[in-house]
């Protein structure tokens, strides 16, 4: 992974979770502002996802002097837990959300019949 951009999803990652506090605000989930932050949350916990996994290969190919793996993944581990609790509501809405029913929900019915 290039570093520059390990660097950067890093960064991003840990701006975010300093301003995830909406413990003490009303949530409207139809606000479109509301809609691209949980977008922009899922993005960020995919690249945690990708840097943690580029990580792992780094150490793996070759040894590199300098290069703590422990103390960089438990740093990503508390940015990647917050994510996903405010994550987790959104994703088991949309889950039912988008949930297509597959069989029949009525006895279809004809006048006349007995």
């Amino acid at each position: 992974m290039n570093k520059s951009r390990l660097s950067c999803t890093l960064a991003i990652t840990f701006a975010l979770a300093g301003t995830c506090t909406a413990s003490e605000y009303v949530i409207d989930q139809r606000d479109s502002k509301y809609q691209k932050a949980t977008e922009h949350l899922a993005n960020a916990q995919r690249a945690l996802a990708v840097a943690q996994a580029e990580l792992k290969l780094a150490e793996a190919q070759h040894p590199l002097p300098g290069l703590d793996l422990v103390r960089m993944l438990s740093q990503i581990k508390p940015v990647e837990e917050t994510i996903s609790v405010i994550i987790w509501p959104e994703q088991k809405r949309l889950q039912y959300q988008t949930a297509t029913p597959d069989g029949l929900f009525f006895t279809p019915t004809r006048a006349g019949e007995k």
